[in-house]
């Protein structure tokens, strides 16, 4: 019985010990870079490890989007005013924006 005991111990160790925390990342993905406006781009979050997002957009100063934010891991934005923009993801390795955080950018033209 101590045999099996410590058996199923060492394997425990083992086991836990192997299994590596994948890193957080953050990456966007999206169906479009160039758009004309009344159109929407999909943007998705390729990232790893994460548990909760946080989508903002800077564009043209009158663009409604630059006060919006989305916690989605895809979201779908129409855009009506033309010009540059760029899009941020941070990622959260916990659930409601907690934890350790990953950053990354994206950029994309309205016509």
């Amino acid at each position: 019985m101590k045999k099996t005991v410590l058996f199923i111990t060492l394997l425990s160790i083992i086991t836990l010990s192997s299994c590596k925390k994948k890193e957080l990342t953050s990456c966007i993905e999206s169906d479009n870079n160039t758009i004309s406006t009344g159109q929407s781009i999909t943007f998705t979050s390729c990232s790893e490890s994460e548990l909760s997002y946080n989508w903002t957009i800077v564009g043209p100063e009158t663009a409604p989007e630059n006060k919006m934010v989305w916690s989605d891991r895809v979201i779908i934005i129409p855009f009506s005013v033309a010009g540059a923009y760029t899009i941020t993801l941070n990622t959260f390795s916990r659930f409601s924006l907690l934890g350790d955080k990953a950053t990354t950018t994206a950029t994309f033209t309205v016509n």
